[in-house]
């Protein structure tokens, strides 16, 4: 009986110097694993395309208002045509209008807005039967707003030389004898008194306008670099 108990244990700690063997072997090193680099020119560039891609998606036509097959007409394109054709007329244009802008600010002009609202909705009432106001401002490339800063800069104007536009009765009435037998034939000068004051005020407006502005023009001074 001792002897076999003997050698059970002794098989029992061969067992356990086995084990102890194997969990003090070192382990061995996993390799590392290194993640690629990628090359910082390679994300700006597909940073740059993902970008270009948007704005095409978002302002295409802004920025290629036409194609002819796989041929864009850009913007670019289109502006230089226009520049050429048009540009220098365009920029003179729009001298003018900064110019008289600033004269009638400095002259301090109010407009009563009951008078551009008279003049809006008699322009409605014109454009009634040939598809309305929207759209002859749409076929002349205007807007409401455009069309309201005409009629402020109009009534601006009027106001500035209201002295020497306004027509005296002898010059109305010269001028109703002087188409009394044609234009005014069988009118009575009561019924047609206002309708030419009205064209003479006009008539006035744009005379004296070209001389007030002409000088207005001559005192300030514009550098014009040119296209």
């Amino acid at each position: 009986m001792p002897k076999a108990t003997k050698k059970k244990v002794s098989k029992v700690s061969k067992k356990v110097v086995q084990g102890e063997v194997l969990m003090s072997t070192p382990m061995p090193e996993m390799p590392k694993v290194t993640a690629p680099k990628i090359n910082s020119k390679f994300i700006t560039l597909i940073l740059i395309v993902a970008l270009l891609g948007l704005l095409t998606y978002k302002l295409g036509p802004k920025v290629v208002p036409a194609m002819v097959g796989n041929m864009p007409v850009t913007r670019f394109e289109l502006w230089s045509r226009l520049e050429k054709s048009y540009g220098t007329q365009a920029l003179d244009d729009m001298v003018n209008e900064k110019i008289l802008d600033k004269a009638i600010a400095d002259a301090h002009i109010k407009i009563d807005e009951t008078k551009l609202t008279t003049q809006v909705k008699t322009l409605e009432t014109q454009f009634e039967t040939t598809g309305g106001l929207d759209e002859a401002l749409k076929q002349r490339g205007l807007s409401r707003k455009d069309l309201q800063k005409q009629i402020r800069t109009q009534l601006a104007v009027e106001e500035l030389l209201a002295d020497k536009i306004n027509p005296s009765d002898d010059e109305i009435k010269a001028q109703f004898d002087s188409a009394a037998t044609t234009m005014y034939k069988d009118k009575k000068f009561d019924d047609v008194k206002a309708s030419i004051a009205d064209e003479l005020k006009q008539t006035k407006l744009r005379d004296e306008f070209l001389v007030w502005f002409g000088e207005i023009k001559k005192s300030v001074k514009v550098k014009n670099f040119g296209l």
